[in-house]
């Protein structure tokens, strides 16, 4: 990181990895707030980036239970002073303080891995997912934002909090809510993040399985 990039953070337009609502400039924000707010001093210093924050500041967001606790704490002021948003929405605020509660689960992360694509690897010796499909159902078939938040942290213990991209699962949460609660919808179905989710998941069962004979 160059002393121009550390002088301008908000400047920074990475387009690290594909996204389907995130901007380039979002997409870096999060990989660099998710780095801070979790990876130790010695990790931070060999990928040239800023320092991190205290321990305190992710097990604040990790105790919040809804979104409404995460925005009074000092991890999602950092996500959202990344972020660099001008205007300031109410619904804004409310999604990304969700997805400051999910990604400050992961302990670890996979650049380009989804959630979905981990849940459905084999767990262990079994012949089953790491993530039941009856889970994974009722992952799909989330009624409020407030469930999919509860039901992402879950997948996540699932696949032990860590191998996934913390740019896609904010991706992920981002679509969804556009989805959901808004009138934004994908040019077609197979944009949607549903039908993304199955893909990644089912794709991941049935090699294993028929690796598996």
């Amino acid at each position: 990181m160059t002393e121009m990039e550390l002088e301008n953070p908000r400047k920074k337009d990475a387009r690290i990895e594909r996204c389907h609502v995130l901007s380039g400039h979002e997409a870096w924000a999060v990989r660099d707030w998710w780095q801070r707010l979790t990876l130790p001093p010695e990790m931070l210093k060999k990928l040239g980036s800023r320092p991190g924050w205290s321990k305190g500041v992710r097990a604040e967001l990790r105790r919040c239970d809804r979104p409404e606790a995460a925005l009074l704490t000092e991890g999602f002021r950092h996500l959202w002073d990344a972020l660099g948003r001008d205007e300031i929405r109410t619904d804004d605020l409310y999604v990304w303080a969700g997805i400051a509660m999910v990604l400050a689960e992961m302990r670890d992360e996979q650049p380009g891995v989804t959630l979905a694509s981990e849940a459905g690897k084999q767990k262990g010796e079994v012949n089953k997912p790491r993530m039941s499909e009856l889970r994974f159902q009722q992952l799909m078939e989330c009624h409020s934002f407030e469930e999919l938040l509860m039901r992402l942290r879950r997948a996540l213990a699932l696949v032990d909090k860590k191998g996934v991209s913390a740019v896609s699962l904010a991706d992920d949460i981002l679509q969804w809510w556009k989805e959901n609660e808004s009138p934004w919808r994908p040019e077609r179905p197979t944009q949607g993040v549903a039908f993304r989710w199955a893909s990644d998941y089912f794709s991941q069962v049935a090699r294993y399985r028929s690796n598996n004979g």
